[in-house]
């Protein structure tokens, strides 16, 4: 690990950040590194645990999104820590978040699954992107999250195991639900915004969930949120296969309760949209009954 740095967020907390090294799983990037970026709120306290929510795309997921990278957003970042501010204040929950970097020339490559391992692409993949989804390597990916990067956290940080999440958006948005599920029982919840489930066959996430047997881990199954917009036309396309998730995921037997789905077909495909769905979901996720 080295670059580690220190910045302040606004009044919400800080930003920790620094480049972690994994030779195995990261075997596919020529540095063998990945960039993360740590939220600290406020309310960190040695004394109190804070849960922990594990985020894609951390180039843009802070206020002042832009900072912390040479890819300036035009939309603006999530502003993710002042809505957990706004969950600390509001139900007393404290959250950490550990943002990883996407926004480089290995993107495509580290979120999306290995079409050999894990089924047929579709005809959305094959239109006129083949060339880029030929190759996956997002196991990897998720391997680095459970085998290098967490253990680190636990390390560096006071955590609360017990409530774990992870999102993201687009293609972030389909790596987050497939690590999710992946690591069952790891993950308590997932944030799904504008996935990127359509480039794939809905067959193939079948076969998917029914070897993880939804119904004998009843137990294990994270809260999901899938959000989806339809103001452009990349939202129009992703939408179908976003809409098709849940009917498929309870279909094979995946407790229905457990699923939230949102959906603006007015909405466009960008972070704007992303923030203002936010407080839904964190409302849904740590408002306790």
């Amino acid at each position: 690990m080295d670059n580690y740095k220190v910045k302040e967020c606004g009044k919400t907390g800080y930003i920790d950040t620094f480049v972690m090294k994994d030779e195995k799983n990261l075997h596919y990037r020529k540095d063998n590194c990945k960039k993360i970026h740590v939220f600290v709120p406020t309310s960190y306290d040695k004394e109190v645990p804070h849960e922990v929510l594990y985020f894609f795309d951390a180039q843009n997921l802070f206020s002042g999104a832009g900072e912390y990278t040479d890819k300036n957003d035009p939309y603006g970042g999530w502003k993710l820590d002042e809505a957990l501010a706004d969950v600390h204040n509001k139900y007393g929950r404290n959250v950490l978040v550990v943002g990883m970097e996407n926004a480089d020339e290995y993107r495509e490559l580290e979120l999306f699954m290995e079409p050999t391992k894990f089924g047929k692409l579709s005809s959305l993949a094959k239109m006129d992107l083949e060339e880029v989804f030929i190759k996956g390597y997002l196991d990897e990916l998720s391997s680095f999250i459970m085998e290098t990067l967490h253990p680190y956290i636990q390390e560096k940080y006071v955590i609360d195991e017990s409530n774990i999440g992870i999102g993201g958006s687009s293609m972030g948005g389909i790596a987050s639900f497939y690590v999710a599920m992946k690591e069952l029982g790891f993950f308590k919840y997932n944030i799904s915004y504008s996935p990127a489930y359509g480039l794939y066959e809905m067959e193939a996430f079948e076969d998917f969930f029914h070897k993880l047997d939804f119904v004998n881990n009843a137990a294990k199954l994270p809260k999901v949120h899938i959000y989806c917009g339809g103001g452009d036309p990349l939202e129009e396309q992703l939408l179908v296969a976003a809409k098709a998730m849940k009917e498929t995921m309870v279909k094979c037997g995946y407790r229905e309760e457990l699923i939230l789905e949102t959906y603006d077909v007015l909405k466009p495909h960008n972070e704007e949209a992303w923030r203002s769905i936010l407080p839904e979901s964190l409302t849904w996720i740590f408002k306790q009954e």
